[in-house]
């Protein structure tokens, strides 16, 4: 069979491949022949070509990674994430957007002509248009330390990390696309809707930490629980990791060789319900 993905003999980059998505993806690329090398803070446990430890929070952590990383790179998949608790709103965005950047910006020049770079943002990164203004200022930061700098200075505003690190991975996708066309090189990013990963008990934590308390006549855990189920995939479930990990590596392979600056939602339809009035946008996602 044609080796349609062309990932055969390929040089891969992928973070966060100890658990969940990546972990999934990381499966994939090697299944489809690629060398990867694969960076986390927790020991990988997929037969890569190499593990690197990386502290996305860290940027001596992240420089040092890329001093491991050989030229000749064909795609770079940036899927390391976390949030808050256990870090702070800071620390949520340095990993998931900032440090993510530093890595990207310091492998660019190893990445072929041909080749390609993907996010993981998610279904909270879906209104970035209509939050541009707010978060341009730290877009616009050049360089690790001053988007740290600049979040410590307005960490008092930074109230949901998670959300802001997911808006600013999708308008980075989006004012990069142009100019990294000058050089063929793609960036594209998928925006998950709920899935059964690592993170989800964290999401769903609140409903037991919060349980037994009563809000407008009501049980906090119930109305936590009631408010996960109306936001369901159409579908009636979350997606397994290998569910989000599959376009992820799609939009990184030859088969997406024409598609670039696209945010794309994989979320069984959640989002498009919401669009048109048939689904009640339960967490404001279009707000």
């Amino acid at each position: 069979m044609k080796d349609y993905f062309g990932y055969k003999g390929k040089r891969v980059v992928i973070t966060g491949a100890a658990s969940g998505m990546a972990q999934a993806a990381a499966k994939i690329l090697v299944d489809l022949g690629a060398e990867v090398y694969a960076l986390d803070v927790k020991e990988v446990t997929v037969p890569v070509k190499q593990y690197i430890k990386t502290n996305l929070m860290q940027k001596d952590s992240i420089d040092a990674a890329v001093k491991q990383i050989p030229g000749n790179i064909h795609a770079l998949f940036n899927c390391a994430g976390t949030t808050a608790p256990p870090f702070s709103n800071v620390e949520v965005t340095l990993v998931n957007f900032v440090g993510h950047r530093h890595l990207t910006e310091k492998l660019l020049p190893k990445i072929n002509a041909g080749g390609a770079i993907a996010f993981i943002s998610s279904q909270a990164g879906v209104n970035w248009r209509n939050k541009f203004k707010e978060i341009k200022p730290l877009l616009d930061t050049r360089g690790f330390e001053k988007a740290r700098a600049w979040l410590a200075a307005h960490e008092a505003e930074v109230t949901d990390g998670y959300k802001l690190s997911k808006l600013c991975i999708c308008a980075y996708a989006k004012m990069n696309c142009k100019e990294l066309a000058k050089r063929l090189i793609r960036i594209n990013c998928i925006l998950p809707g709920p899935s059964q990963t690592g993170m989800m008990p964290v999401f769903t934590e609140d409903s037991v930490i919060l349980g037994g308390q009563v809000v407008g006549g009501k049980d906090l855990k119930e109305i936590i629980q009631s408010t996960l189920t109306a936001a369901l995939p159409l579908c009636g479930r979350n997606a397994q990791p290998e569910e989000q990990a599959e376009p992820l590596v799609f939009l990184n392979s030859n088969m997406a060789r024409f598609i670039t600056g696209e945010t794309l939602l994989v979320d069984y339809g959640y989002v498009s319900s919401v669009e048109v009035g048939q689904t009640t946008d339960t967490f404001g996602y279009l707000e």
